[in-house]
């Protein structure tokens, strides 16, 4: 069971998600509706193997995919690619869908590199409330890089349109007008789970009494982070910057939030085993 789960399964995904990813960059190439439809349906199939991987470490372990950095990496990149698939179901995004693929891969790749197996995990890991709140918070990051995405893309095409080149990577993108409400959409999202998780760690606390300095220092990043994405959906909502401003901004507060979340992973494990 334990070479199943922690050896064959992970290499099992990055072959399918590398096939996955060589079917869109040829659809990038040559644009074939047939292979099109063939590449959403094997990304459905692609999210079920993924899913079954992570209940089966669940099981394993009688806690979800958050007792280490790998297995934190390998459920962020589930929650990914959960996003992407429902979003690809509702609206066309054809080569954009690579953007997340490679994300997901050289999220299994690092991963696969630092291990999956819960060896000396910390104890505070082991509760359902601590599972909770990592949970939402890793939804709500997937959901935000999402924008992060979006932005990429409305930003690519707005330089096709502002050069007027027409050609290939222009056909294979999804309108700017979606590209944009979609952005809008993963934002408000992402704030409103970052926003749930911030308040049942907060809660917990209270509860519990847990009110030191010490107990409150894993929530400083939880909380700048928060604040940033609050005032860029402010920003969104009121549009203060345009919607190529606002995509540009997506695209850098994606990159500071896998910043902030190896760094806060990083100073939890380190605390947990101090």
């Amino acid at each position: 069971m334990s070479l199943l789960v922690y050896s064959l399964f992970p290499a099992l995904l990055l072959l399918i998600y590398g096939g996955l990813l060589a079917m869109w960059l040829q659809l990038a190439g040559r644009p074939d509706q047939q292979l099109e439809q063939r590449a959403v349906r094997a990304g459905w199939l692609a999210l079920g193997v993924y899913s079954l991987w992570m209940l089966l470490i669940t099981v394993a372990q009688g806690q979800v995919p958050v007792l280490t950095i790998g297995q934190l990496m390998a459920f962020l990149g589930l929650l990914i690619w959960a996003d992407q698939v429902y979003i690809q179901h509702r609206v066309r995004q054809r080569l954009l869908i690579a953007l997340p693929l490679v994300t997901v891969i050289l999220l299994l790749l690092t991963a696969i590199m630092i291990g999956f197996k819960p060896d000396g995990s910390p104890e505070a890991l082991h509760s359902w409330w601590s599972a909770l709140h990592i949970t939402l918070s890793l939804a709500g990051v997937a959901m935000l890089l999402g924008g992060g995405v979006f932005g990429a893309g409305a930003m690519i095409l707005h330089r096709q349109l502002t050069r007027r080149e027409f050609g290939p990577l222009f056909t294979a993108l999804p309108p700017l007008g979606d590209m944009n409400r979609l952005r809008s959409i993963t934002l408000y999202v992402g704030w409103l789970l970052i926003t749930l998780s911030l308040a049942s760690s907060l809660a917990r606390m209270i509860i519990e009494q847990a009110l030191a300095p010490r107990s409150f220092a894993h929530l400083h990043a939880m909380a700048g982070l928060w604040l940033v994405i609050s005032v860029l959906a402010l920003s969104e909502r009121k549009n203060w910057l345009g919607q190529h401003r606002q995509a540009r901004m997506s695209v850098a507060i994606s990159a500071l939030i896998l910043l902030m979340v190896v760094a806060s992973a990083v100073e939890m494990f380190r605390r947990g085993r101090a």
